[in-house]
Formats: structure tokens, sequence, C-alpha cells
């Protein structure tokens, strides 16, 4: 595989005859480098499984610039958390194999872990720190921020182009048309980059394996476990214990199984049937649930399995990263593409086991 500059000195020399091209035909689909990367079923990670970003992230850790979340496992990537400042700098450090810095630019990252990476940027021009003599490691990276970072760091020419109209205030527009008209970001929806969100992990991978032309690299599907002995035919078997369900169709063959979160005992173990199906379910104070497959009756209301609520301001009430954890007041909640499934897989009628 080339080196990072050799990747460099690619990417910039391909941008720089792409430029004139993307006035007339738009953003540029930049040329990725192809990884010949064998990985285990369900690769490096366990929390990135079958997600839009699990290609990216796996990318970033074969090249050697990410190893987790968890250092001690180093089998968690933990996609959905905020990246802060510190470990942005770490991995921007490894991606472009940065040295050491005999200077010490900032005053607050004394005793950091990141501290060597965070003077190695700041040697390279790559930061400038938050404020005179500070970093703020420990502060998110924004989406803005980030933008800065990239275009710095891989030498993303400008572009006259501007791409949103919520960036016109921002320190980081020039940055962030840089990384729309190279092709990196098409933005956070229609027309907007939201550069004063904090960006999470796996949106950073994504970003970050595109600014350095890596090829998604996709590890083989992670086997289903064996599903608890119960029930016959095509069925849903739900294990309270495991938080996990299995879907098993009528030749006994797990159609899938995945995480949910339910609540601790809820409901008692038996045979149920779904009953009824909605696209959308509302609950109190204006919480809503898509996709709900109602199974069984509660004292107060149904249970069904069905895509994390969000409240009224549209916030989901957990992340995807804490589904195998009991999080609700009695449904099953599951992720939003595996309740989708769920709700065209399962139709009334479909038996539901449920388990300890």
């Amino acid at each position: 595989m080339a080196s990072v500059l050799t990747r460099l000195r690619i990417r910039t020399s391909a941008l720089a005859a792409l430029t004139a091209a993307t006035l007339l035909f738009g953003a540029p689909q930049l040329p990725a480098l192809a990884q010949t990367v064998e990985l285990q079923p369900g690769g490096t990670f366990v929390d990135d499984d079958g997600t839009p970003a699990e290609g990216y992230i796996e990318a970033i850790a074969a090249a050697g610039i990410t190893v987790g979340c968890n250092p001690t496992g180093n089998d968690r990537f933990c996609p959905d958390d905020t990246l802060t400042r510190f470990e942005m700098a770490s991995m921007l450090a490894r991606a472009l194999e940065l040295g050491t810095s005999a200077f010490d630019y900032f005053t607050d990252d004394d005793g950091s872990g990141h501290e060597a990476s965070v003077n190695a940027l700041a040697e390279a021009d790559i930061t400038v720190g938050c404020r005179p003599q500070n970093f703020c490691g420990s502060a998110p990276v924004t989406r803005g921020e980030l933008a800065t970072f990239l275009v710095r760091a891989f030498g993303i020419p400008d572009a006259d182009t501007d791409h949103f109209w919520d960036d016109w205030n921002s320190p980081h527009q020039d940055a962030i048309n840089a990384l729309a008209t190279a092709g990196i970001t098409g933005g956070c929806e229609a027309g907007r980059f939201c550069p004063y969100q904090a960006i999470p992990r796996r949106q950073v991978a994504m970003l970050l394996s595109r600014a350095m032309d890596l090829s998604p690299v996709v590890p083989p599907a992670r086997p289903f476990p064996s599903p608890p002995s119960a029930g016959r035919g095509m069925r849903i078997i739900y294990s309270n214990s495991q938080q996990r369900i299995w879907m098993i169709d009528g030749n006994e063959n797990i159609f899938d199984s995945y995480l949910v979160s339910g609540r601790e005992g809820v409901p008692a173990p038996g045979t149920y049937s779904v009953y009824s199906k909605s696209p959308l379910a509302w609950s109190h104070d204006g919480i809503t649930m898509e996709h709900m497959v109602r199974f069984a009756y509660g004292r107060t209301a149904s249970i069904g399995f069905h895509a994390i609520p969000h409240r009224a301001t549209d916030e989901p009430m957990q992340t995807e990263e804490e589904l195998g954890t009991f999080q609700s007041a009695g449904c099953v909640r599951q992720a939003d593409a595996k309740a989708a499934a769920l709700y065209l897989w399962a139709p009334v009628g479909t038996t539901v086991v449920v388990v300890p």
C-alpha cells in the first residue's frame, strides 16, 4: 500500500485536475485506493456491525489510525460518541505519520496521552489551538473544526463554490466549501453543514477515509448466536436476559438476530402473537415510535417491537450503541433499520416467543 505521503501527493494532483470539472459537473467522485485487508467475520469492533460507517471505520483501523475507544479490550469503536480534539489530534498524527516536536505549544495538555500528537500537529501548522497557549483537548470536535483540520492536514485546495447556507458566519466556511467541492462531504442535510454541531466518531471515520482516499473495508457478517430452543415455525424469539431477538423463518433458518432494549422481566415468558402493526405510534408527552409491531398487552398500554423512540423535540431516547441493555418502560426497542425490516417481515399473526 502506498505511503501516506504518496497518497497525499496523488490526491493533491488529482484534485487540482478535477477542480475545473467540478464547476461544470458538480462535486467529483474521488478515486479510492484499494486495500487488501482480510478481516474476521464481524470485523475489528463489535459495536459497528452492519452500520453505514462500518467499512470506513475498518479502513482507518487497517491503516493504523484508530485502535477503538476502549484501550484495554480494543474491540469497541463507540461510533455514536462525539470525538474530542485530543482524539482528533492523535488520529491525524497517525494518518500523517508525523514525528515528534521538541517544543511544547500548549499548557492545557500536560500529562495527556495525546500531548505528543497535539504538539506534532502544531509543529505541522495544522492547529493553532482554541486560544493562546490552549488546545482545549477535552472539548468535542465540531463539524466546522473538523473541516479545517482536514483541509490543513491533507492540503485540500480552496474552492470558489458556496455549498451551504448555514456556514456564512463560520470561520471554517472556506474549509467547509473545500471539502464539499472535493466530494468529501455532502453536509448534514440538504443545503446545510451544521458547522457548530459536535461530530460523532462514525462520521469522522467516513470523512477521514474519504480525505485519504481509503476504500471502505466491509468485513464478512458475524455469525448469528444460536437461538434458544423455543417454539416452531416462523417466529420471533425474544430473550429478555440476553436482550436479543431472533427472526426465524418457516424452514428454521435465522433471517436475522440482533440486540434490542426492553424492560427486565417484561413481558412474562410465554408465547404471543402479533396482533397489530402501525408505521407510526404515539405515547405520552409527544413521544413517537416508528414501525410498531404489537404482540402483548401491558398494564396500561400495548407492548411491541419498534424503533428507538423520539421525544417531542425529535431527540432519540437512547443511542443504538446502548442496545443490548435494559432501557425501555415495556416495549422492545430496535435500531431504526432493524425495526423497519422486522415490520415488513412479520405479518399480523406471527408467533412471538418470549424466553427469560
